[in-house]
């Protein structure tokens, strides 16, 4: 298999989460191929698509030292980004996975990947189920994952030289004990020997061969509405009350912009909140659906999104984006 590599080198987390929904949407579309992409945030809290900042944040300390506080497509909890934190997602057609792996199993399978690699810097890691990296028994990384169509975004961090001290006053209610590989006796890899580590993990375990690419125009310019009208959006990040139904949407300024965004980018006549389901009968969504108390219900569809249903709604559990 041939994928295309992504090493991108933007540090804005609204301009990556809006790189990471183009490309998927892009993939949608059979406008680009299977992509693995490697990237950093600046210091930064990223929700999962479910979370209420006010039990997850510490707003009072974001606000202070200017942190800012996002929201993305995937379920979990709150993580905490900085330039120590090396993130990479895989946007894949779905039936590039094995049929017999259901979600959870996905998990393990792209978990042997990141620890084949990590093997190739002297680094012992284990998969704790369901979607966790331990160090010695501490936590390094955390994955999620996103169901969109028939594409599938799985992206997941490792704690490579993060602060941890503003890592645990961002975020509120640790439950999962966190470490970083430099901090495990192992020295500091640089971010390139992570990247390069990651890159030979799917390599030699799933036997990927890789094309160092760019971003289409079509997904730079995706990337650049999506900015604008979701990722850059108070509403979409901070709103933890808000749903995304057909009777609310009319009377919410900066999601109506979104929600035209999202027609026009579906093809649809007039909202996103219209069913449009493909041959498996997924319906499109803004953000995400879970199966237990959804916070965005854009659908009448069974949810796609199970990116997470128990561990990741934690407060130090660092695992994305």
């Amino acid at each position: 298999m041939r994928w295309r590599l992504l090493l991108d080198s933007t540090l804005d987390p609204s301009v990556n989460l809006g790189v990471e929904e183009a490309i998927v949407r892009s993939r949608r579309d059979e406008l680009c191929p299977d992509t693995l992409r490697i990237w950093r945030n600046d210091r930064s809290v990223i929700l999962g698509c479910n979370s209420n900042v006010q039990d997850e944040v510490n707003m009072q300390v974001c606000k202070r030292i200017g942190i800012r506080v996002l929201r993305r497509t995937s379920g979990g909890g709150a993580v905490y980004h900085d330039l120590g934190n090396i993130n990479y997602s895989v946007i894949m057609k779905e039936k590039h996975v094995n049929p017999n792996h259901d979600i959870l199993d996905v998990y393990g399978e792209f978990a042997k990947v990141i620890l084949n690699g990590l093997a190739f810097l002297k680094v012992k890691a284990e998969f704790q189920h369901p979607n966790s990296i331990l160090l010695n028994g501490k936590k390094i990384s955390g994955m999620a994952q996103h169901r969109f169509y028939n594409v599938i975004l799985f992206h997941g961090t490792l704690l490579v030289n993060s602060d941890l001290e503003l890592l645990s006053s961002t975020l509120l209610n640790p439950k999962s004990e966190v470490t970083n590989i430099s901090l495990e006796g192992l020295g500091c890899p640089s971010s390139e020997a992570i990247e390069e580590a990651i890159i030979a993990g799917f390599r030699t375990t799933l036997q990927i061969q890789f094309d160092i690419g760019t971003l289409t125009p079509y997904e730079s310019r995706l990337a650049e509405e999506l900015v604008a009208m979701k990722y850059g959006t108070e509403k979409w990040n901070l709103d933890s009350d808000v749903e995304l139904t057909s009777e609310s949407i009319a009377h919410m300024p900066d999601l109506e912009a979104s929600a035209r965004c999202e027609a026009r980018l579906i093809g649809a006549p007039h909202s996103i909140l219209q069913d449009h389901q493909n041959q498996e009968g997924q319906a499109s969504r803004i953000g995400c659906a879970e199966g237990n108390g959804n916070r965005h219900q854009v659908s009448k569809a069974e949810p796609a999104d199970l990116g997470d249903c128990s561990e990741r709604r934690q407060g130090s559990d660092n695992g994305l984006p």
